[in-house]
């Protein structure tokens, strides 16, 4: 009874894998698991790894772990066990040390081979994962521009910072994509909440139009773009966040105060700044040199 409650336990810790060598530590012999195995209690998923059901990916990873001991989840397994905002992977990466020259022998799992020192570790659920640096680049060099932009967002907004980005990139520097890397992180914009914010930031930027300040205070509140001396604002509306009846209110109650201290504010969605920006940039460019007229 004791060894069937301390088997149990093992398996939710592991999502319902567990290796031969766990289970004959905890007394069960090996015919015993042989039969287990034919009758479909356990199903080999790795050699000498084995899962009670259908393998989610935290089972997957722990079984990838428990053949390879000394490999680390990585890449897109390791964002979502981080829960960065990535869908859930079809493939667990497992990085490896460089000495390993063993192959996968499962599809679902790859082997990439690098040294992991101690301080580019951690550990989530229990299981040892490349850290959330490390884990943000692996994954920059995978996925498209807007996945890299979505990724980057959630990671800087809840689990990192722009500048821990930019000196763990420093420090790693030539490693693998670090080229892609690179173009990833010029895309970050000091303050910007978003992608869409990135992309009108830069846009602003090679437009000429470089006297806007990003989330900046005023009057009580928070100005996507504040240009202070035009007494202009500009505010991106992403769905996410303005997409509440409590949102909508909240933006005309802030634009009522704003306007009321004699600024003016110019809202987008985030969809306008992906789809017609030149026209964005335009329109501003033309509220700035009127208002500069008037004032000079």
């Amino acid at each position: 009874m004791t060894r069937d409650i301390d088997i149990d336990r093992l398996l939710r810790r592991q999502h319902g894998a567990v290796s031969r060598a766990q289970l004959r530590e905890r007394g069960v012999n090996a015919n015993s698991i042989d039969t287990w195995v034919r009758r479909g209690r356990l199903r080999r998923i790795l050699p000498s790894v084995y899962c009670t059901g259908p393998p989610s990916l935290a089972a997957r990873a722990h079984a990838a772990h428990l053949w390879q001991p000394k490999g680390v989840v990585s890449h897109l397994a390791a964002a979502h066990l981080w829960q960065m905002a990535v869908d859930e992977p079809a493939v667990v990466h497992l990085t490896v040390p460089l000495g390993l020259v063993r192959a996968s022998p499962v599809p679902w799992l790859r082997l990439f081979r690098r040294d992991t020192p101690r301080d580019r570790r951690s550990t989530v659920g229990g299981l040892p994962v490349t850290d959330v640096p490390r884990t943000v680049f692996d994954c920059l060099v995978l996925l498209d521009n807007a996945a890299c932009a979505a990724l980057l967002d959630h990671a800087t907004a809840t689990l990192t910072s722009e500048r821990a980005l930019r000196m763990r990139y420093l420090e790693d520097l030539g490693l693998r994509g670090s080229p892609r890397i690179a173009a990833q992180l010029a895309s970050l914009v000091p303050g910007a909440a978003s992608a869409p914010e990135r992309l009108l930031a830069h846009g602003l930027n090679s437009a000429g139009l470089t006297d806007f300040l990003v989330n900046e205070p005023v009057h009580g509140y928070i100005a996507d773009f504040l240009d202070p001396a035009r007494r202009l604002i500009l505010e991106v509306d992403g769905y996410r966040t303005h997409g509440t009846w409590i949102a909508f209110q909240n933006d005309r109650t802030r634009q009522n105060v704003l306007v009321a201290h004699g600024y003016t504010v110019l809202r987008y969605t985030a969809h306008d700044v992906r789809t017609r920006l030149a026209a964005i940039l335009d329109e501003v460019t033309d509220i700035v040199v009127r208002t500069s007229q008037q004032t000079s």
